[in-house]
């Protein structure tokens, strides 16, 4: 779920609580799907490596797991604009940090997150919606860089 929406919804839910009138309007638009879109692919990422890690590693899966479970465990609006705030920040932040030593060991992986995570940047400032090309553009470049990869591995063996 966008941000945006998340934002707007905790508003709403904030001024019900405190007996305030609240009229919830929010205007939808196409880069709230877009960003939506990311999230579930950065969400699907966390759980392709913590399945994995429970297949090979059950020690780093359960260190591993506590990652997932804050990130996405999550019972309420706030904790979820949060989360998405702080993966926003990790993704977008100068240091190598917890993005590529913890999250995503697939150094693919941590770029395409890197990379999705400055697109979203501006989107979550209110400075710039993402478009469908700009989107396009991401998926293009992973998908390229990703047969890549398989061609090397293949001419490897």
């Amino acid at each position: 779920m966008s941000l945006d929406l998340l934002c707007k919804l905790e508003d709403h839910a904030e001024a019900k609580m405190w007996g305030k009138p609240t009229d919830f309007t929010f205007q939808h638009e196409l880069c709230h799907d877009f960003e939506s879109l990311i999230w579930v692919i950065v969400y699907a990422m966390m759980v392709r490596r913590k399945n994995t890690l429970a297949a090979t590693d059950p020690t780093r899966h359960v260190a591993y797991k506590k990652y997932v479970d804050n990130y996405w465990g999550i019972h309420s609006q706030t904790k979820l604009v949060q989360s998405h705030q702080s993966l926003v920040m990790s993704g977008t932040g100068r240091s190598r940090g917890i993005v590529e030593t913890v999250l995503f060991h697939d150094l693919l992986e941590a770029e395409f997150f890197r990379d999705a995570m400055r697109l979203l940047r501006p989107q979550v400032d209110g400075e710039e919606m993402i478009t469908y090309e700009k989107v396009q553009s991401l998926f293009r470049t992973y998908i390229q860089k990703a047969k890549q990869a398989t061609l090397s591995t293949l001419a490897a063996t």
